[in-house]
Protein backbone atom coordinates (compact mmCIF):
# COMPACT_ATOMS: atom_id res chain seq x y z
CA UNK A 1 0.00 0.00 0.00
CA UNK A 2 1.06 3.74 -0.81
CA UNK A 3 0.00 6.65 0.37
CA UNK A 4 -1.71 9.06 -2.39
CA UNK A 5 -3.30 12.64 -2.04
CA UNK A 6 -5.87 12.56 -4.85
CA UNK A 7 -6.51 15.58 -6.81
CA UNK A 8 -10.09 15.82 -6.95
CA UNK A 9 -13.54 18.02 -5.80
CA UNK A 10 -12.42 19.76 -2.90
CA UNK A 11 -15.65 18.38 -1.52
CA UNK A 12 -15.14 14.96 -2.37
CA UNK A 13 -13.91 12.31 0.01
CA UNK A 14 -10.23 12.06 -0.02
CA UNK A 15 -7.81 8.78 -0.74
CA UNK A 16 -4.93 8.49 1.67
CA UNK A 17 -4.16 4.37 0.20
CA UNK A 18 -4.33 2.68 -2.95
CA UNK A 19 -4.06 -0.49 -3.72
CA UNK A 20 -0.68 -1.54 -5.60
CA UNK A 21 -1.36 -0.35 -9.15
CA UNK A 22 1.75 -2.14 -11.41
CA UNK A 23 1.06 -1.30 -15.17
CA UNK A 24 4.63 -0.63 -16.97
CA UNK A 25 5.49 -3.16 -19.04
CA UNK A 26 8.48 -1.88 -20.90
CA UNK A 27 8.00 -5.00 -23.33
CA UNK A 28 4.60 -3.61 -25.00
CA UNK A 29 4.63 -2.55 -28.44
CA UNK A 30 4.78 1.44 -28.55
CA UNK A 31 1.25 3.16 -28.34
CA UNK A 32 0.72 5.26 -31.06
CA UNK A 33 -2.88 7.16 -32.11
CA UNK A 34 -4.31 4.25 -33.54
CA UNK A 35 -3.67 1.87 -30.64
CA UNK A 36 -4.35 4.48 -27.77
CA UNK A 37 -8.16 2.94 -28.00
CA UNK A 38 -7.16 -0.45 -27.28
CA UNK A 39 -3.78 0.03 -24.66
CA UNK A 40 -6.53 1.85 -22.06
CA UNK A 41 -4.21 0.28 -18.97
CA UNK A 42 -1.53 2.76 -19.91
CA UNK A 43 -3.83 5.71 -20.22
CA UNK A 44 -3.15 8.78 -18.41
CA UNK A 45 -5.26 10.40 -15.42
CA UNK A 46 -4.13 13.75 -16.92
CA UNK A 47 -3.41 15.24 -20.25
CA UNK A 48 -2.32 18.61 -21.71
CA UNK A 49 -2.91 20.24 -24.86
CA UNK A 50 -0.28 20.55 -27.20
CA UNK A 51 -1.21 24.44 -27.96
CA UNK A 52 -1.20 26.04 -24.64
CA UNK A 53 -0.44 23.61 -21.78
CA UNK A 54 -4.21 23.29 -20.75
CA UNK A 55 -4.43 20.57 -18.38
CA UNK A 56 -7.66 18.36 -17.86
CA UNK A 57 -8.48 14.82 -16.86
CA UNK A 58 -9.11 12.22 -19.08
CA UNK A 59 -12.55 11.15 -19.11
CA UNK A 60 -11.91 8.48 -22.20
CA UNK A 61 -10.52 8.24 -25.36
CA UNK A 62 -13.16 7.51 -27.86
CA UNK A 63 -13.25 5.76 -31.54
CA UNK A 64 -12.45 7.90 -34.39
CA UNK A 65 -9.09 9.60 -32.60
CA UNK A 66 -10.81 11.29 -30.05
CA UNK A 67 -10.72 12.05 -26.57
CA UNK A 68 -13.10 13.43 -24.13
CA UNK A 69 -11.55 15.48 -21.22
CA UNK A 70 -12.47 17.27 -18.22
CA UNK A 71 -11.33 21.06 -17.63
CA UNK A 72 -13.06 21.57 -14.26
CA UNK A 73 -14.59 25.23 -14.63
CA UNK A 74 -13.70 25.42 -17.97
CA UNK A 75 -15.58 22.60 -18.87
CA UNK A 76 -15.54 19.52 -20.52
CA UNK A 77 -14.61 19.28 -24.32
CA UNK A 78 -14.36 16.01 -26.93
CA UNK A 79 -11.10 16.67 -28.72
CA UNK A 80 -8.17 15.22 -31.07
CA UNK A 81 -6.06 13.28 -29.54
CA UNK A 82 -3.41 14.70 -31.84
CA UNK A 83 -3.92 18.17 -29.75
CA UNK A 84 -2.87 16.23 -26.95
CA UNK A 85 -0.26 14.59 -25.38
CA UNK A 86 -2.16 11.55 -24.43
CA UNK A 87 0.40 9.27 -26.60
CA UNK A 88 3.68 10.70 -25.21
CA UNK A 89 1.93 10.20 -21.66
CA UNK A 90 0.92 6.65 -21.95
CA UNK A 91 4.58 5.66 -23.79
CA UNK A 92 5.88 7.05 -20.27
CA UNK A 93 3.62 5.00 -17.73
CA UNK A 94 4.19 1.65 -20.09
CA UNK A 95 8.33 2.43 -20.00
CA UNK A 96 7.61 3.40 -16.21
CA UNK A 97 8.99 6.97 -16.48
CA UNK A 98 5.59 8.15 -15.21
CA UNK A 99 3.52 6.53 -12.26
CA UNK A 100 -0.07 5.59 -12.77
CA UNK A 101 -1.62 5.17 -9.14
CA UNK A 102 -4.79 3.17 -10.30
CA UNK A 103 -7.06 2.00 -13.31
CA UNK A 104 -8.21 6.12 -14.64
CA UNK A 105 -12.36 5.62 -13.73
CA UNK A 106 -11.55 3.68 -10.43
CA UNK A 107 -9.57 6.44 -9.73
CA UNK A 108 -11.93 9.07 -10.29
CA UNK A 109 -15.17 7.31 -8.93
CA UNK A 110 -13.71 5.17 -6.19
CA UNK A 111 -13.59 7.97 -3.53
CA UNK A 112 -17.54 9.16 -4.46
CA UNK A 113 -19.80 6.19 -3.53
CA UNK A 114 -21.87 5.84 -0.28
CA UNK A 115 -21.92 1.78 0.41
CA UNK A 116 -26.12 1.31 0.31
CA UNK A 117 -25.44 -1.80 1.92
CA UNK A 118 -23.95 -0.43 4.83
CA UNK A 119 -26.15 -0.44 8.38
CA UNK A 120 -25.16 2.84 8.47
CA UNK A 121 -24.68 5.57 6.26
CA UNK A 122 -20.66 5.55 4.38
CA UNK A 123 -18.32 5.70 2.09
CA UNK A 124 -18.49 2.72 -0.49
CA UNK A 125 -14.43 0.82 0.06
CA UNK A 126 -12.04 1.91 -2.26
CA UNK A 127 -10.48 -1.52 -2.18
CA UNK A 128 -13.78 -3.31 -3.42
CA UNK A 129 -14.00 -0.34 -6.42
CA UNK A 130 -10.19 -0.92 -7.00
CA UNK A 131 -11.05 -4.69 -7.82
CA UNK A 132 -13.93 -4.96 -10.16
CA UNK A 133 -13.34 -5.42 -13.41
CA UNK A 134 -16.22 -3.28 -15.09
CA UNK A 135 -18.70 -1.29 -14.11
CA UNK A 136 -22.38 -1.14 -15.22
CA UNK A 137 -23.36 2.31 -15.00
CA UNK A 138 -26.89 3.61 -14.64
CA UNK A 139 -28.18 6.97 -14.92
CA UNK A 140 -31.84 7.19 -13.30
CA UNK A 141 -34.40 9.16 -11.15
CA UNK A 142 -35.07 7.19 -8.16
CA UNK A 143 -38.00 9.60 -7.73
CA UNK A 144 -40.12 8.34 -10.88
CA UNK A 145 -42.50 5.93 -11.14
CA UNK A 146 -40.23 3.68 -13.98
CA UNK A 147 -37.42 3.21 -11.67
CA UNK A 148 -38.71 0.39 -9.37
CA UNK A 149 -39.15 -1.51 -13.16
CA UNK A 150 -35.12 -0.56 -13.88
CA UNK A 151 -34.38 -2.22 -10.56
CA UNK A 152 -35.89 -5.26 -11.61
CA UNK A 153 -34.85 -5.44 -14.43
CA UNK A 154 -30.89 -4.85 -13.66
CA UNK A 155 -31.26 -6.57 -10.33
CA UNK A 156 -29.78 -10.18 -12.53
CA UNK A 157 -27.09 -8.33 -13.33
CA UNK A 158 -25.61 -6.50 -10.60
CA UNK A 159 -22.03 -8.32 -9.78
CA UNK A 160 -22.11 -10.21 -13.01
CA UNK A 161 -18.78 -11.61 -14.16
CA UNK A 162 -17.23 -10.00 -10.59
CA UNK A 163 -18.84 -6.36 -11.93
CA UNK A 164 -20.02 -3.50 -10.12
CA UNK A 165 -23.33 -1.24 -10.66
CA UNK A 166 -23.49 2.17 -9.98
CA UNK A 167 -26.68 4.48 -9.49
CA UNK A 168 -25.79 7.95 -10.73
CA UNK A 169 -28.90 9.15 -9.44
CA UNK A 170 -30.44 12.16 -10.94
CA UNK A 171 -32.85 14.65 -9.63
CA UNK A 172 -31.83 15.97 -5.73
CA UNK A 173 -32.34 12.98 -3.23
CA UNK A 174 -30.39 12.99 -0.09
CA UNK A 175 -27.78 10.26 0.37
CA UNK A 176 -29.32 9.19 3.42
CA UNK A 177 -33.15 8.90 2.18
CA UNK A 178 -31.92 6.78 -1.36
CA UNK A 179 -29.82 4.83 0.67
CA UNK A 180 -32.81 3.70 2.78
CA UNK A 181 -34.71 3.55 -0.48
CA UNK A 182 -32.32 1.28 -2.21
CA UNK A 183 -32.17 -1.21 0.70
CA UNK A 184 -36.30 -0.87 0.47
CA UNK A 185 -35.93 -2.48 -2.95
CA UNK A 186 -33.11 -4.88 -2.19
CA UNK A 187 -31.01 -3.26 -4.98
CA UNK A 188 -28.04 -2.26 -2.48
CA UNK A 189 -25.56 -1.17 -5.28
CA UNK A 190 -22.91 1.63 -4.58
CA UNK A 191 -24.21 5.57 -5.51
CA UNK A 192 -22.53 8.47 -6.12
CA UNK A 193 -22.86 11.04 -3.90
CA UNK A 194 -25.98 13.33 -4.43
CA UNK A 195 -24.11 16.79 -4.63
CA UNK A 196 -21.72 14.85 -7.56
CA UNK A 197 -23.75 13.02 -9.30
CA UNK A 198 -24.95 15.65 -11.68
CA UNK A 199 -21.43 16.22 -12.40
CA UNK A 200 -20.32 13.10 -13.00
CA UNK A 201 -23.23 13.05 -15.35
CA UNK A 202 -22.38 14.97 -17.77
CA UNK A 203 -18.80 14.17 -17.48
CA UNK A 204 -19.80 10.13 -18.77
CA UNK A 205 -22.82 10.44 -20.98
CA UNK A 206 -22.48 11.58 -24.18
CA UNK A 207 -24.40 14.70 -25.58
CA UNK A 208 -28.02 13.59 -26.99
CA UNK A 209 -28.02 9.99 -24.70
CA UNK A 210 -31.16 10.79 -22.51
CA UNK A 211 -31.66 9.69 -19.31
CA UNK A 212 -32.84 7.25 -17.96
CA UNK A 213 -29.89 5.49 -19.21
CA UNK A 214 -27.67 2.58 -18.91
CA UNK A 215 -23.18 2.73 -19.75
CA UNK A 216 -21.30 -0.62 -19.80
CA UNK A 217 -17.29 1.07 -18.84
CA UNK A 218 -14.37 -0.59 -18.18
CA UNK A 219 -11.74 -0.21 -15.23
CA UNK A 220 -10.62 2.44 -17.48
CA UNK A 221 -13.33 4.27 -18.55
CA UNK A 222 -13.74 2.63 -21.89
CA UNK A 223 -17.30 3.06 -23.17
CA UNK A 224 -18.60 -0.67 -24.12
CA UNK A 225 -22.59 -0.04 -24.69
CA UNK A 226 -24.47 3.45 -23.98
CA UNK A 227 -27.86 3.53 -24.68
CA UNK A 228 -31.00 5.56 -23.20
CA UNK A 229 -32.96 3.03 -21.07
CA UNK A 230 -35.78 0.55 -22.59
CA UNK A 231 -36.88 -2.56 -21.58
CA UNK A 232 -34.43 -4.31 -24.32
CA UNK A 233 -31.85 -2.78 -23.03
CA UNK A 234 -31.09 -5.10 -20.37
CA UNK A 235 -30.77 -8.25 -23.13
CA UNK A 236 -28.27 -6.07 -24.89
CA UNK A 237 -26.30 -4.89 -21.94
CA UNK A 238 -26.36 -8.67 -20.60
CA UNK A 239 -24.72 -9.93 -24.21
CA UNK A 240 -22.21 -7.19 -23.52
CA UNK A 241 -21.48 -8.23 -20.64
CA UNK A 242 -20.99 -11.77 -21.22
CA UNK A 243 -18.90 -10.94 -24.46
CA UNK A 244 -16.23 -7.94 -22.76
CA UNK A 245 -16.07 -10.45 -18.82
CA UNK A 246 -16.62 -14.20 -19.36
CA UNK A 247 -12.98 -14.63 -19.74
CA UNK A 248 -12.10 -12.34 -16.50
CA UNK A 249 -14.53 -14.38 -14.10
CA UNK A 250 -12.93 -17.89 -15.98
CA UNK A 251 -9.64 -16.89 -15.45
CA UNK A 252 -9.55 -15.87 -12.16
CA UNK A 253 -7.71 -17.35 -9.18
CA UNK A 254 -10.28 -20.20 -7.77
CA UNK A 255 -12.12 -20.51 -11.00
CA UNK A 256 -13.19 -23.65 -12.19
CA UNK A 257 -9.80 -25.32 -13.57
CA UNK A 258 -7.55 -22.92 -12.68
Amino acid sequence: MRSLLLLALATAPVVTELPEHLVADPRAPVVTEATLLENERFWPYQTALTADGSLGVLIRVEQGGLARLDFGRDGKRTIPVSDTDLVVRANQIRTGLLEKAAPNFVLALGPRLVDSGSDELRPYPFATVAEKPGFVCVFADPGQAEFASIVAALSPLHERHGLATILFPQGEHPDPALREKLRALKWTVPFVYDHLSESYTRSLLKDGVKVPAVVLLTREGRVLLERAWSPDVTAELSAALDVAFAATTASAPGAAGH
